[in-house]
């Protein structure tokens, strides 16, 4: 390494590199990479109105605190605007939770295998991850979970339903 580079984190040693799935063959069959979100249908057209119509404003700066989608979901849902977290998909939003909650020394909760995500960025706030296994049924085993928590612990992430495995978490169990 020269001089010159910058000095990383150690807590950003060994994190691994996201290996997307293949492409499909050139010349072959259509095909569509639905571990990558995809999907295999057009947008629908309202959606396509709005992006065509956003895109006519992109010289000014968006909303970022996106107070008319926040607004409209806590109407919705019945919750405070301080309740909901907007980014850019999941795992911006899990990080900025995180990074708000936990650093060096203290300890992230959750299922393995889970979201993918949940691992590389843990590691990447310095903190420790706690993986506690999936129960029989691939699903959460949440007293395990509530057995695991410490002192240590500032997060516990529940993935609803749990990535890869779908199994879903019902509200009743979740609150007790």
């Amino acid at each position: 390494m020269s001089e010159k580079s910058p000095k990383l984190r150690a807590e950003l040693d060994g994190i691994p590199t996201y290996k997307p799935g293949k492409p499909a063959a050139a010349g072959g069959p259509v095909a569509f990479k639905l571990s990558s979100n995809e999907n295999p249908y057009p947008p629908l057209p309202g959606v396509l109105e709005s992006a065509v119509a956003a895109a006519g404003h992109f010289n000014r700066y968006p909303d970022m605190a996106c107070t008319g989608l926040v607004n409209e979901l806590a109407e919705r849902f019945g919750v405070p605007v301080e309740h909901i977290a907007t980014g850019t998909g999941s795992v911006g939003v899990a990080q900025s939770l995180i990074q708000s909650t936990a650093g060096p020394g203290d300890e992230v909760i959750y299922a393995w295998r889970s979201f993918e995500a949940y691992p590389i960025i843990v590691q990447i706030s310095g903190a420790t991850s706690v993986k506690v296994p999936l129960g029989e049924g691939d699903v959460h085993d949440l007293d395990a979970m509530f057995e695991a928590i410490t002192e240590r612990t500032r997060l516990i992430f529940v993935c609803n339903p749990n990535n890869p495995t779908g199994t879903a978490v019902r509200r009743a169990e979740l609150e007790r």
